[in-house]
């Protein structure tokens, strides 16, 4: 018989990287001078790579950027993410037991947009890497953000082990963005976290926090989801 596939986001959902981020990002276009507020960050760069956050914030606040002006301002973000966690990443609320109870009763993996360096330190750190049989991060990429094309990935790489229950994919994301790339792939979409009413209602059902939450009741929500 097999299991259901639950596919995991890093980015605030396995840890609490949005702070971080967003800061990266302003101190990035402070040196350009140009000041974006939560919303407009919250809408254009969390569940995207730095890379295309940076020509999304570009984009929207219309100034003119050539792809060196990309670069660099890429690569500033990037060294400023760097500093900002150089201690390390927390984990969330509730995200190890979750993901410990849940290896043994579904198939998980994570489809991010963090950098696969950051993602693999703390899962090695939480002593959580055997838990997820394929991650993709944003190290894999290869196309416009957001985009099915990782979540579509994963499934391929997770069939060739055991085959996937039709209808039983389920993505657990914390932003906008992931919540477009996971449902353009034709997976539920769970939000969770502490998200405003916007992204709490881009996917198909909500949580609060992973902590005390059990897997059946994750699984079985998501499938509620789907029947409404």
């Amino acid at each position: 018989m097999s299991r259901p596939v639950l596919i995991m986001d890093f980015d605030d959902v396995l840890a609490e990287t949005r702070a971080p981020k967003l800061d990266a990002l302003r101190t990035a276009f402070a040196f350009d001078g140009v000041v974006i507020d939560d919303d407009f960050l919250d809408t254009i760069c969390l569940g995207v790579s730095i890379p295309a956050a940076v020509r999304g914030v570009y984009r929207q606040a219309n100034v003119p950027a050539d792809e060196t002006m990309i670069e660099l301002a890429t690569l500033r973000a990037d060294r400023a993410f760097a500093a900002t966690t150089q201690h390390g990443i927390l984990l969330a609320p509730g995200a190890a037991d979750f993901v410990r109870n849940a290896s043994a009763q579904v198939r998980l993996a994570i489809v991010t947009s963090a950098r696969r360096r950051d993602v693999e330190a703390l899962l090695e750190l939480a002593g959580l890497r055997d838990a997820f049989e394929c991650v993709l991060t944003a190290d894999d990429r290869t196309g416009f953000e957001p985009s099915p094309e990782s979540y579509d990935a994963a499934l391929f790489r997770l069939a060739h082990g055991e085959s996937i229950r039709a209808g039983g994919e389920t993505a657990i994301v914390a932003s906008l963005n992931a919540a477009a790339a996971a449902r353009a792939a034709q997976l539920t979409v769970v939000v969770v976290g502490p998200v405003s009413p916007t992204v709490a209602f881009a996917g198909d059902g909500y949580m609060a926090t992973l902590e005390g939450v059990a897997v059946a009741d994750a699984v079985r929500f998501s499938r509620r989801a789907r029947a409404t």
